[in-house]
Formats: C-alpha cells, structure tokens, sequence
C-alpha cells in the first residue's frame, strides 16, 4: 500500500463480516457460530488556520477571525497579525506544520515564535516550520489551538517613500499543513512537508518533535 493512502483527511469506514456454518451431511447434529463483525474507521486530520481582522492602519479589532487581511504601511510603523493554526477534536495525532511565503523585504520584520514553531527550511522567501511538539486532538473536548507563528510584523524606520514605491503591493501568506504521526518519525513528516512546499533539491533541517 503507498504511504500517500495514510494521510485521508476524511473518515473511512469498513464492515467486514464473517460467518460460519456447519451442515450435516452423514449427520443430524447441527450448530451455527454467532456472527463475527470487525468495524475498521480509518484516521482523520482536521485543520484551520485563521488571523484576527484588523483596520485600515494594521490594527487588530475585534470580529471574527479571518482569512486574509489589506494593510497600509509607513516607516516605523507595527502591523498586527497572528496567524494561528487550529486543530479540530476528534483529529489523530498529527505533527503540524506552516509555511510562510513572504514577499517582503529586509525592511519588514516578523516577530516569529522560535520556541513554539521551529524552522525545517528556507528558500526563495519561503519558510517552512514545524510546531514544537505533536498535537493530538483525537479525544480532546473542543479543538485545540496552537500558538500563531508570529503576532506582528515591524516596519523599519528606514522605509522611505522611494522603497514604497518600489515595492508596490507584495503579499505575506501562510499555509498550515498536517501529517499523522502513526508509523512516522517526525524527520519523515518533514520530508513530506518539503516535498509538499518547498522546491525541487531544498535540504530540511530536521529538529526534535516532542
């Protein structure tokens, strides 16, 4: 069976049922077993990943999170936004991963959470990470949410109207991104999520999962 098969994010359910008979032949003597059913529910991984609104000037306000913001930016200025991966109840254990895609430059600063999200690779402005431990939600009472990858993105002091205008509009993006844990080490579900984001050739580091 191809590993690709154990990662379903949806529910699988199999009946499998046997029965044995015995009939007489030379004899009158006769019985029947009960019926035997085996029930097999394949795993499941639910995830969302979500950021709170924010106003015209970057500011965090309160509503409903969402999936994407617009901020305006100026010099010295620090920008609001917490994206946040949320594992559903009722998830097997999964190691969890995000990748940021950033097309900002040198100028804007994220205040990445080094010690919940640790990097596995970097490459042409894109960041892959991995939580500091698994997250098994498969008996939790309500789902469970992570902490953000970070909360705010600095822009320098030095921002002048000239770097506005050359740098236009860009994007800064992220993506979560979950394995199983059953039957794999953590360097595999890294090798997999590289695969899955990163281009062709990328080197993962791999660090300890607790």
């Amino acid at each position: 069976m191809k590993r690709s098969k154990k990662f379903l994010a949806f529910m699988i359910s199999v009946a499998l049922v046997a029965a044995i008979s015995m009939m007489p032949t030379l004899s009158w003597l006769s019985d029947k077993s009960e019926k035997v059913v085996n029930t097999f529910a394949g795993g499941a991984i639910s995830i969302v990943l979500d950021e709170a609104p924010v106003d015209a000037y970057g500011q965090e306000i309160e509503g409903d999170r969402v999936t994407s913001n617009s901020y305006k930016y100026v010099a010295g200025v620090t920008l609001d936004k917490d994206p946040t991966p949320t594992v559903l109840k009722g998830s097997d254990s999964c190691y969890v991963f995000i990748c940021v895609e950033n097309e900002l430059n040198e100028l804007f600063t994220l205040n990445i959470d080094t010690e919940s999200w640790k990097q596995v690779a970097q490459a042409n402005g894109t960041t892959l990470y991995i939580y500091a431990s698994s997250v098994d939600a498969s008996e939790a009472p309500q789902d469970i949410v992570l902490n953000p990858i970070f909360t705010q993105v600095k822009v320098s002091e030095d921002l002048t109207q000239q770097d506005i205008q050359s740098l236009g509009e860009r994007t800064l993006s992220a993506t979560a991104y979950a394995v199983q844990t059953a039957e794999l080490t953590s360097a595999e579900a890294i090798d997999l999520a590289v695969a899955e984001f990163m281009p062709e050739g990328t080197t993962p580091d791999y660090v300890e999962v607790n």
